[in-house]
């Protein structure tokens, strides 16, 4: 009956969802059901014969893929014609449903099936069937014409950013608060060395590389002056670095820089010789107007990444983040990993057991920053642009709430923190929006057209991204009462957290 109650859960959820989308997004949203189905209900079972699984786990299955597509049909022939909405295409309909229906069926019964395979067969397996998705889903996108694959690559950039604050907070335990002040740096090195306004348009693959190394460095000096600070103190210097960065960026519009052995050292000896300048007075970063355009990546029998082409930038992200957890996860088993982990524990003992803290701590913000780096170039390179309004302290809340929501300590977590978080507010809150709206233009409104200021209240206050920020607060209130460990957390986290309720009870 538990399982049977978690299909039912899924499948109103994913029903409720194609509402905001209609069309062919039942058979996106089934995937996602089944996926995420799957991976939760196997769990339920011990590991033994797949078939036998698979066979206990198909009517809940098919219970959500019901729910999910009679849902479906409700939105297409009830909820359109209610927002006064033209009816979709019947062959949508019908082929949308029934692929939405098998693949929600099939998706469910193998993930939990795969589940009573040996430890390292199952994960193997359920690598090939998410790589399988992952690798086809801007293909669908494209067929079904939902035009969702440029909203994932934002969330997709903010999974890379958690993926490194999660060293930092996650591992080394050091809350950071400034943490969009990297995510500026390395975009602004991408800005300056391939936007053409300065003279500078240097490769991309090469650029990419300098900027995580310039995150890197500025993550040195910042964890310099933090060395000694815990805790609250901690916190407040990275916010003072996080607000500095984007107003330095501000004004970099007149940069002078001297050699400063011809011009201030040898002077003082009383040594004559010519003032050799670097720069003068040159605009770096073009204040609020922002550096664009900005030089982008190019690949043979591919030429220059285009907007108007999103799949070929969703594959470059995906490689960075597959880089990316490749480098985390091999620094995490490391002995610098296990130390930062230890100074995450307790500082005194790891520094007893003969931890040098300040390398540790040094390291630990570097290495974090050098992943925010990568994001800042991709970033830059895909919306051809940077301004300073976009690295803002809700940037670093953002990818902070992104790592709690996940998991603090766990790759996988932190990836399904950013998924969540940023598909919601790039993709089903601006869905929600116009569903809002087409409801109270045919619903409320009119009944208040007698009272003109009540109507444009209403209509211009029912936007709920508008509340974004509200939102975001209210799930980590509800998180940190509720799971604070976060949806998938480190085992050893969940077990620091719940450490008093396992305490026997005398």
């Amino acid at each position: 009956m538990k399982l049977i109650r978690s299909g039912i859960y899924f499948g109103i959820a994913g029903g409720f969802l194609t509402f905001l989308f209609g069309g062919w997004s039942v058979t996106v949203i089934g995937c996602m059901v089944g996926v995420s189905l799957g991976l939760i209900i196997g769990g339920n079972f011990k590991s033994g014969d797949p078939l036998k699984i698979a066979v206990a786990v198909l009517p809940t299955a098919l219970v959500a893929a019901a729910i999910l597509v009679a849902l479906s049909l409700y939105q297409n022939y009830y909820v359109l014609a209610a927002l006064g909405k033209p009816l979709a295409a019947a062959n949508i309909v019908k082929n949308g449903n029934i692929i939405g229906f098998l693949v929600t069926v099939l998706l469910t019964t193998l993930l939990a099936a795969l589940h009573g395979l040996p430890e390292k067969q199952e994960r193997i397996s359920k690598l090939i069937v998410l790589a399988v998705i992952i690798i086809a889903f801007p293909f669908i996108d494209k067929l079904t014409a939902l035009r969702w694959t440029a909203n994932i690559i934002f969330a997709l950039i903010f999974v890379i950013l958690g993926l490194g604050l999660n060293i930092v907070v996650g591992y080394a335990g050091l809350l950071d608060l400034g943490y969009a002040a990297f995510f500026a740096i390395g975009a602004y090195t991408t800005g300056i060395l391939s936007s053409p306004v300065h003279g500078i348009q240097w490769n991309f693959w090469l650029v990419i590389w300098i900027a995580a190394g310039m995150a890197a460095i500025w993550g040195f000096v910042l964890g310099a002056p933090t060395l000694p600070l815990r805790g609250d103190y901690l916190a407040i210097v990275t916010l003072g670095f996080g607000e500095i960065v984007p107003v330095l960026f501000k004004n970099l519009i007149d940069v002078t820089i001297k050699e400063p052995l011809t011009c201030w050292v040898l002077p003082l000896f009383r040594i004559q010789t010519a003032c050799i300048t670097l720069i003068e007075h040159e605009d770096l970063t073009f204040g609020e107007k922002g550096i664009s355009p900005i030089g982008r990546p190019s690949l043979p029998f591919i030429g220059e990444f285009e907007s108007s082409n999103p799949i070929t930038w969703y594959f470059l992200i995906i490689a960075i983040i597959l880089l990316s957890i490749f480098l985390i996860n091999r620094l995490r088993e490391s002995r610098l990993g296990r130390a930062w982990m230890a100074i995450r524990e307790d500082e005194l003992a790891a520094t007893q057991m003969g931890i040098n803290p300040v390398r540790t701590k040094l390291l630990a913000f570097a290495m974090g920053a050098t992943f925010s780096g990568f994001a800042g170039a991709f970033y830059a390179a895909y919306i051809r642009g940077i301004f300073p309004s976009v690295f803002d302290f809700s940037t670093s809340i953002i990818i902070l709430s992104c790592v709690i929501l996940g998991g603090l300590g766990n790759i996988n977590g932190v990836i399904v923190g950013g998924l969540a978080l940023m598909t919601a507010d790039r993709l089903f809150l601006p869905a929600l929006k116009d569903f809002l709206k087409s409801w109270l233009d045919h619903t409320i409104l009119p009944s208040l057209a007698s009272n003109h200021t009540l109507q444009m209240a209403v209509a211009q206050n029912a936007n709920p991204i508008l509340y974004r920020f509200l939102l975001f607060g209210l799930t980590l209130v509800i998180m940190m009462s509720v799971r604070p460990e976060g949806l998938l957390p480190n085992a050893q986290v969940r077990q620091e957290l719940h450490a008093a309720e396992e305490e026997p009870k005398e």
